[in-house]
């Protein structure tokens, strides 16, 4: 078999695997013995295959008999962990080596800007504004040429 039927077996029988511990109506949690804080975090991590399997079932995504804030926050926790954590996946996002790239063009077009003007701005002592615009539009074009010619 090629490993691709193989990893798709494997993640088949992951998710049947993960079904037979979801929340159900006849679950193993009662007013008796309710599900806690790891029993939170698990129906918290599979509750997006359980609310798939719950359209077609009657499985419940969230156990009814439970202790009450620490079942919420394990349900929570695991809830995250497909959103990639605590919020690491917002904050830091992977750039492809393109964009990458980009920004190492943007920030070279940024620095040799900064460095003309500055260097414009040194020379020259005029006070007209319009023919300082007009300067500043001539820089900006003549580097921008030479950049994309590069």
């Amino acid at each position: 078999m090629k490993r691709k039927h193989m990893v798709l077996i494997g993640c088949g029988c992951l998710a049947i695997t993960a079904l037979g511990c979801a929340a159900g109506p006849q679950g193993p949690y009662s007013t008796e013995a309710p599900a806690g804080f790891f029993a939170g975090i698990w129906h918290g991590f599979i509750a997006w295959i359980t609310f798939v399997v719950s359209l077609f079932s009657q499985v419940k995504m969230y156990s009814v008999d439970n202790t009450g804030a620490g079942y919420n926050l394990g349900f929570l926790i695991g809830m995250a962990c497909w959103l990639g954590g605590w919020g690491g996946s917002w904050k830091y996002s992977r750039k492809t080596p393109d964009e990458r790239e980009w920004d190492d063009v943007a920030e070279k077009v940024e620095a040799k800007l900064k460095r003309e003007l500055k260097n414009w701005a040194e020379t020259e002592d005029s006070d007209e504004w319009d023919e300082v615009e007009k300067k500043v539009e001539q820089k900006i074009r003549k580097v921008i040429r030479d950049w994309a010619e590069k």
